[in-house]
């Protein structure tokens, strides 16, 4: 059992019912639109304040003579990139939640093997816009992120025997961020262990679990554990749903299941949305205030159509 595996209590006893078609197109309707809220907000912001880190990084790359300034920027761009392809992939896996939570026969543990998707999504956005954060902590992490991935990518090229190709890439990496004057820092046997940038460093990567209670909203306080059960297909986790059924039934899914990752996946829209905000200094004041209160009173909501009847 890994350390993300930990059962952590049930804050969702009043779900704790078999899932009706009422309770999911509710369920489904709600997640739709509270994705919609975001959307919108992100829609309607205009450009970056004066005062934004982002303008702040961006002045500081360009007063960083070249060509070690203009290599910064690049590997900034990236930085953007990644957090707007990071961005897309959950927003597509809130897509697919709410069209999990309709389907027939009803999920068991798919919802939240989904929202773990969104959360993880999220995090990463969250980690390359912080705020406040330096500029340089902030590349530091971009080549963290980086360098791992280029293992990833190095060692799925050895397995398809293109050595040289995972040779390339690798020495691509190396050169690049040697040109951003990034050094890499090593432990004793040689290992790389993280990146410094003009005395400041970051890891390779980030402990997810950890993060995860740093940074979501404190009204989700404990999802990780049961994401990963549901995941990792843990019995402690997986039994649950034979219980519910009764002997020789087949699983059954759980209000309580949908109502969890729906709570995930609109907790981790809004960590990613209150990242843009800060590190693009948006004004997204008044939209926060908006999915909140929508949040609030659905939940209750939600609560009744989760113990409707079909009569």
């Amino acid at each position: 059992m890994t350390n993300d595996e930990t059962s952590e209590g049930e804050w969702v006893r009043p779900f704790a019912v078999p899932i009706n078609i009422h309770f999911a197109r509710e369920a489904a309707d709600t997640l739709r639109e509270y994705r919609e809220m975001v959307a919108d907000g992100l829609d309607n912001v205009g450009v970056p304040s004066t005062d934004s880190p982002i303008r702040s990084e961006m002045a500081w790359m360009q007063g960083i003579p070249d060509p070690v300034g203009s290599a910064r920027g690049s590997l900034h761009g990236m930085l953007l990139e990644v957090v707007g392809m990071s961005w897309d992939t959950a927003v597509d896996h809130v897509r697919a939640l709410e069209h999990d939570i309709i389907r027939t026969p009803a999920p068991v543990w798919s919802p939240l093997v989904i929202a773990r998707a969104v959360l993880e999504s999220c995090l990463l956005v969250d980690y390359l816009f912080e705020s406040p954060l330096s500029g340089a902590t902030r590349l530091a992490r971009c080549a963290g992120l980086w360098r791992k991935d280029t293992d990833y990518s190095a060692n799925f090229a050895k397995v398809l025997d293109q050595d040289q190709a995972a040779t390339d890439l690798d020495a691509y990496v190396m050169a690049a961020l040697d040109e951003c004057g990034i050094q890499a820092r090593r432990n004793a046997s040689g290992k790389i262990t993280g990146y410094e940038v003009d005395g400041e460093h970051s890891n390779l990567d980030y402990n997810i679990t950890g993060r995860t209670r740093e940074r979501l909203p404190t009204w989700l306080p404990m999802p990780y554990g049961l994401l990963s059960g549901a995941a990792h297909g843990r019995p402690w986790m997986t039994d649950r749903a034979r219980s519910l059924a009764g002997e020789g039934a087949d699983l059954v899914g759980e209000a309580a299941t949908v109502m969890t990752a729906l709570m995930v996946g609109m907790a981790s829209l809004e960590m990613g949305l209150k990242s843009w905000q800060r590190y693009f200094g948006f004004d997204l004041d008044q939209v926060i205030e908006e999915m909140e209160q929508y949040r609030e009173l659905m939940s209750l909501r939600l609560m009744g159509f989760a113990h409707r009847s079909d009569e």
